[in-house]
């Protein structure tokens, strides 16, 4: 007998996105759903999201002004235009899409209104809902037609009540991630396992996703002349910076850790005193669900800056602008206990706990209600 399927719409623009779709996908799977994942920008047009995939990372990395300009720019425009203008975007694969495995319902993480367009006007009736993958929300998320939306954080939802959703298309459910980062640790097991020394409070520096954190190698520097640190570099799939600061590694066998890309991150991170990092939605909230002190370096305006408002707000994060401050900031968590607990406090309280399955249940319960009610 055939699963019943549901349709997973994503981009590739960071990779937030499509970590988030991955998780969902997951959680459908163990509740017997046959689940289909579909870069709907990718399929439909490979060499336009190529391009502008890179000029986003270049953008982010080079020209942050431009970037401000752009998202604040479109944030001025009114949320029903956004969604006009792009609703003919992907149609033709979704229609595919949705002729060859009948969903039942549609899940998008990231804004692509031709869902909500076709599934309502084109006589599918399909339910549409969209899974918001920051602690802040564009106007270009917002569409009419989207049955019901997830929000990351409280001030997410009233930012969708502003623009006139209605209350109960909202929930709250924060943002899903992978549930190794919700999973009870043994964290003697992990230093152990990576050899860390556990006598020295483990200071753990991670590239962005999108673009890395510049002068890192000046800061690991810094960083590791303290003698009261373990230094861990997290490089993700970039060589070139991974070779740029190899010789630290070398250099300073005892106090400091490089590596590249790290499936299991979530075990670095578990034994973590305090972690250095872009602000993604991602990330901060894999920081939150494992209550590791944060330092939000240089974010780049848009939804990096106000996700880090957000953090920084709520006593959850610091945020730093120089490799000096983003020093003094360590300092600062590492020898004051109770600065490090009130973050902590500060973390657990934003985070919220199995969202992929809030998530999944609502889309499943909503169709055994209808499926009742006929």
């Amino acid at each position: 007998m055939r699963r019943p399927s549901a349709l997973i719409l994503t981009a590739h623009y960071g990779n937030g996105h499509l970590q988030v779709a991955n998780v969902i996908a997951t959680e459908l799977k163990q509740k017997g759903f046959e689940p289909i994942v579909s870069d709907l920008f990718g399929e439909s047009y490979p060499a336009f999201s190529t391009f502008t995939q890179s000029l986003l990372v270049k953008s982010v990395s080079y020209r942050p002004s431009f970037y401000k300009w752009f998202y604040y720019g479109t944030k001025k425009v009114n949320s029903k235009g956004l969604s006009q203008f792009s609703r003919y975007l992907g149609r033709k694969r979704l229609q595919e899409l949705i002729n060859d495995h009948l969903p039942y319902f549609i899940i998008t993480t990231f804004p692509l209104h031709a869902a909500p367009f076709l599934s309502k006007r084109s006589g599918f009736f399909i339910p549409t809902y969209t899974v918001i993958t920051d602690y802040c929300i564009h106007p270009y998320w917002i569409n009419p037609l989207i049955d019901h939306y997830f929000a990351g954080s409280d001030s997410v939802k009233s930012s969708l009540l502003n623009q006139y959703i209605k209350d109960k298309c909202i929930t709250v459910s924060g943002i899903p991630i992978r549930p190794e980062f919700e999973m009870h640790i043994d964290k003697r097991t992990y230093f152990q396992k990576h050899n860390f020394n556990q006598n020295k409070k483990v200071i753990t520096v991670l590239a962005g996703a999108l673009g890395v954190l510049k002068n890192v190698k000046e800061l690991c520097q810094l960083l590791v002349c303290n003698p009261s640190y373990y230094v861990v570099a997290v490089c993700g799939k970039n060589n070139n910076l991974y070779e740029k600061i190899l010789p630290l590694a070398i250099h300073f066998p005892e106090s400091f850790r490089l590596f590249g890309y790290e499936e299991k991150v979530y075990e670095l991170m578990a034994i973590s005193d305090c972690l250095i990092t872009k602000p993604g939605g991602i990330t901060l909230t894999e920081a939150s669900a494992l209550q590791i002190p944060l330092i939000l370096y240089n974010p780049v305006p848009g939804q990096e800056s106000e996700n880090a408002r957000h953090f920084e707000k709520n006593g959850a994060a610091l945020i730093s602008h120089t490799i000096a401050e983003t020093v003094h900031h360590v300092h600062e968590l590492s020898s004051n206990e109770e600065s490090a607990q009130s973050m902590k406090r500060a973390l657990h309280k934003i985070h919220k706990p199995q969202s992929s399955t809030l998530i999944a249940d609502f889309a499943i319960n909503r169709i055994n209600r209808q499926n009742s009610v006929l």
